[in-house]
């Protein structure tokens, strides 16, 4: 069934993850005349509840601190995790419980348990990324870490070598891969990869290095997709910018020898459509953009072929096809969205994007995630430094909610050499437009007096580019200082490995080289 199983570590990667759960839930179709365009054994599993009815539960493993999951238990209306519980023969004496204060529902969650309407969600709120979740979890899922408090400023996990300190720690005591992911990988007919959630700026960028080496190291021939989150908002001060700065070089270096692909994610210091209004001190909002970008981007992984028989693509393919040499697993993510106000009323809303040279072409949108230093803004539209238009290796490129538009009669934007390597385009269109639930936050602005949007029209770019060989050379030469002196050397030198990867064979036109 081409199963996909979900890995989300930390907590802003468990509030993107929420959005992503609660869309594939909004998929589900309850009528026979209705037949989803999405496969839902993808990325849910069958199970049977307590009361014997059928259930549908997500295909994910999630990990946060001590107080991070808010209000969710294991124990919920559909499994009872009791018997997880330790077996009291082990111990003669009476049992002396501790209980924590209880946090409570959020209002949205009652709402939701009680089937009556939910109420408008603001920022305040939403507290955890629990409070606004759809979805029920199996308690298999649920792994919190109680080596560590959430937004404890005593313990902070805020450095890369603490979260490779804890997943020995744990994989120690117990083989966590064994444990908390093999059961899932046994429950799937057809594995066709694993998707990770991750932020790579703090600890759980260590964290995520160890558990991908565990995991490549489990299943070679896996395809390992990673999102790469960072905060949305840079450190203030010097110390903590510098930690930041260290902590993704670490991750980047060990998980692009270890994933098929990582997509480093980051919120755009600039360039946000006037549109989008984002409150970037609440992690609902930030991630919320985050996710459309996520679900969009690896929609065809999950829709049903057009023959009927299999899926569009899988996580293996799409790889495949942005990695050519086999030393390109780092790619840069594009989104746009159609529709907006500020889109003309009377022309069509479309996704196209026009070059200063006259030309339209796909290969800059909108919002580009790329940004992983946070040191300057990101380059302005998908350009260099030069201006010039970057090229492509590898590139996926998914539109959703709006037709195909007719090839453009447009000449290409002419570039200062030609490439000396063809370009790869992947291609992959639906009709079905994101769709906007009553837990997403109001974060686009709606024109007065208009109806608040129910759905979107989104268009993502995966692409492996000259642009990130030029992000890799300025992260080898600012970050390195950074590092300790006997890892220095090593990074520097993967650093540069992977810059010259997406180099090799092509000639901007310009003779710059290392300053």
């Amino acid at each position: 069934m081409h199963e996909i199983i979900t890995l989300q570590l930390g907590q802003l990667s468990n509030y993107a993850a929420t959005h992503f759960w609660n869309t594939q839930e909004s998929y589900f179709t309850y009528s026979d005349q209705d037949e989803s365009l999405v496969n839902h054994n993808v990325h849910w599993r069958p199970g049977v509840a307590l009361d014997g009815t059928e259930t549908f539960l997500p295909r994910t493993v999630i990990y946060d601190l001590k107080g991070g999951f808010g209000s969710l238990r294991k124990i919920n209306a559909l499994y009872d995790a009791s018997q997880d519980s330790a077996p009291t023969q082990l111990w003669d004496g009476s049992p002396h419980v501790h209980n924590q204060p209880q946090i409570d529902q959020s209002a949205y969650q009652r709402s939701l348990d009680q089937g009556t309407p939910a109420p408008t969600l603001t920022t305040s709120d939403v507290r955890y990324w629990s409070d606004f979740s759809r979805v029920f979890y199996h308690p298999k899922s649920l792994n919190q870490l109680y080596d560590y408090e959430l937004n404890s400023s005593i313990m902070p996990f805020d450095k890369w070598s603490l979260g490779r300190e804890l997943f020995d720690t744990l994989d120690k005591e117990h083989d966590i891969v064994d444990r908390d992911f093999r059961p899932f990988v046994e429950e799937a007919d057809q594995m066709q990869g694993l998707q990770i959630v991750t932020t790579i700026d703090d600890a759980w960028g260590g964290f995520a290095t160890e558990y991908v080496e565990k995991l490549r190291d489990e299943y070679g021939k896996a395809a390992i997709w990673v999102w790469g989150l960072q905060s949305p908002m840079p450190a203030a001060r010097i110390d903590q910018k510098r930690l930041q700065m260290s902590n993704t070089a670490r991750t980047v270096k060990d998980l692009s020898e270890n994933a098929s692909m990582l997509v480093p994610m980051a919120l755009p210091q600039t360039g946000l459509s006037p549109n989008i209004c984002i409150d970037r001190q609440s992690p609902w909002q930030s991630t919320a953009l985050l996710a459309t970008a996520i679900e969009t981007a690896g929609l065809a992984t999950r829709l049903h072929a057009v023959t009927g028989v299999g899926l569009k693509t899988t996580l293996a393919d799409l790889a495949g096809g942005l990695n050519l040499r086999g030393k390109q697993t780092i790619s840069r993510l594009q989104m746009s969205i159609a529709g907006l106000p500020s889109d003309s009323a009377v022309d069509p809303p479309t996704f196209e994007t026009t070059h200063e040279g006259g030309g339209t072409d796909d290969n800059i949108l909108d919002t580009n995630f790329f940004d992983m230093l946070r040191v300057k803004p990101a380059a302005s539209r998908g350009r260099n430094r030069t201006g010039d238009v970057p090229h492509f290796f590898g590139h996926s490129i998914t539109t959703r909610g709006l037709p195909l538009p007719v090839d453009n009669a447009d000449p290409p934007v002419p570039r200062p050499r030609a490439a000396l390597v063809e370009t790869s385009t992947q291609r992959f269109h639906t009709e079905k437009r994101f769709p906007i639930l009553d837990s997403f936050p109001r974060i686009l602005v709606e024109e007065s007096g208009r109806t608040p949007f129910e759905d979107l029209a989104v268009k993502t770019s995966l692409s492996t580019d000259t642009l990130v060989s030029a992000a890799m050379r300025t992260m080898r030469t600012t970050v390195a200082w950074t590092i300790d002196l006997e890892d220095r050397e090593d990074i520097s030198n993967e650093l540069a490995d992977l810059e010259e990867a997406y180099r090799e064979g092509w000639s901007s036109g310009s003779d710059d080289g290392d300053d």
